[in-house]
């Protein structure tokens, strides 16, 4: 499964860098514009320095950019573009099997490969993860971290020890520091809980059997939390989310014209003005903040990029929260926002007479999560295997905080991404799983014949 994967993702991360791209954009080397690009030549810089320097010379995050740290150690061997497409392909197969591993916790391994496909053939996501990024880094580390901690879970549950599960879970917190530590901060406290509910349904077992797997797991489990602890933090996005918490829109008046959506949403969040909440401690009402403070960033975007499929991607740019109160007003749309968008109204965009390439495709995937959600419901209900709801929960958190952060589409599509496929997964998995034990009591019981 892994070397299959591995072989596709090598395979077609070429083509598109030796024939799509250069076709579509007129990229010599294969290279996009904007952060491929960027992270490219920060890793070249870097390569260089440490030629002449040593190692002395490494930084993990040049400017901040994890990607380019890794890309510049490849880049001391060889420049040429199969060495970032080896390693992102490397990465994806990793996430695929690790995807797979999930799924198998309540599928058999064929159904579990047949519901992995649209994460493993990835057709519009491949197209980036031919490039020095950051998705392909998290795609495998949110993958190997729900693989590891949603393993040994329900290995404890079950009657037995976790094994080394933690140890993908561990791999892929690294994997996720390394180029989006905050995402340890918003797992941290919704694997805290799932730690702690877990414990307690452990603890309704008989006691001769409950400390033999539940001690060796809540030892795994305060491991695996300390570590998200540990690494939340180093990244670029990290140090601008940490400066809201002495945010002044005074600081952005040559930065963001008056009367942009941005300008307009950066008043709303100046401290002078934002309200908190008195029952919430300091901290989450300075998250809330930080939130409502990186989505006014987002609308940035609006007047420093007139692409027009850039322009209509946005949503909610009349809702711009002021207060505590009014961001968790704000809670339930972006848990829809987070999970659901981009909405059906906008699957046919068409400007100019011109498709949008992720308009054309990704609908494709949200169809399959639209039809999932619903038989994956349906089959929780049929079979009541309520563990399924363990990944379910702590994608869903994460795919929220994104909602509340993010107003562009085609930005929150890719941080979603996989958490986002893993719930689609898991809703094409109970399709299919749904059909198959249909036919089998088609089968058992057939039909009288007709007289």
């Amino acid at each position: 499964m892994f070397f299959a994967i591995l072989v596709y993702a090598v395979v077609a991360m070429l083509l598109v860098r030796e024939l799509a791209i250069p076709l579509r954009i007129s990229s010599a080397d294969g290279i996009l514009p904007g952060d491929p690009r960027y992270y490219h030549e920060i890793a070249l810089a870097q390569a260089q320095a440490i030629r002449v320097q040593g190692f002395v010379a490494f930084d993990l995050r040049p400017e901040g950019q994890g990607p380019a740290g890794i890309a510049s150690l490849l880049y001391l061997v060889s420049s040429v573009p199969e060495v970032i497409v080896g390693l992102n392909a490397l990465l994806h197969a990793i996430a695929g099997v690790a995807l797979v591993s999930i799924l198998m916790n309540w599928f058999s391994r064929r159904l579990a490969l047949a519901a992995a496909l649209p994460f493993v053939v990835s057709p519009y996501m491949i197209v980036w993860f031919s490039q020095i990024n950051k998705d392909s880094f998290a795609a495998a580390g949110a993958m190997l971290l729900l693989a590891g901690f949603v393993g040994m879970t329900l290995r404890m549950l079950r009657g037995a020890r976790p094994g080394g599960l933690v140890l993908l879970a561990l791999c892929g917190v690294a994997l996720l520091w390394i180029v989006r530590p905050y995402v340890n901060q918003i797992l941290l406290p919704v694997i805290a809980v799932a730690v702690l509910v877990s414990t307690a349904l452990a603890l309704r077992r008989p006691q001769s059997a409950r400390w033999v797997t539940l001690v060796p797991f809540l030892v795994h489990a305060l491991v695996l939390l300390l570590t998200l602890s540990a690494l939340d933090s180093g990244a670029r996005s990290d140090q601008t989310l940490a400066k809201f918490s002495g945010f002044n829109a005074r600081d952005y008046e040559d930065v963001v014209p008056e009367g942009a959506v941005a300008r307009t949403c950066i008043n709303s969040v100046d401290r002078d003005v934002w309200k908190p909440l008195d029952i919430l401690p300091d901290s989450a009402n300075e998250k809330l903040r930080a939130l409502a403070a990186q989505r006014c960033m987002v609308f940035t975007i609006l007047y420093a990029d007139s692409n027009p499929f850039t322009q209509g991607s946005f949503v909610d740019a009349d809702v711009l929260p002021a207060s505590a109160a009014e961001a968790i007003a704000y809670i339930p749309r972006a848990f829809l926002l987070g999970l659901l968008a981009p909405w059906p109204s906008s699957w046919l965009t068409e400007v100019a007479e011109h498709r949008s390439v992720f308009y054309t495709i990704v609908p494709v995937e949200v169809s399959l999560l639209y039809a999932g959600l619903c038989a994956l419901l349906a089959w929780l209900c049929l079979t009541r295997r309520w563990s399924v709801l363990l990944p379910v929960i702590i994608a869903v958190a994460v795919l929220t905080v994104y909602g509340m952060s993010t107003p562009f589409v085609g930005a929150l599509y890719r941080y979603r991404y996989p958490f986002w496929m893993c719930l689609l997964s898991l809703g094409l998995a109970a399709a299919f799983d749904s059909i198959a034990r249909a036919r089998q009591r088609r089968f058992a019981h057939p039909r009288p014949p007709v007289q």
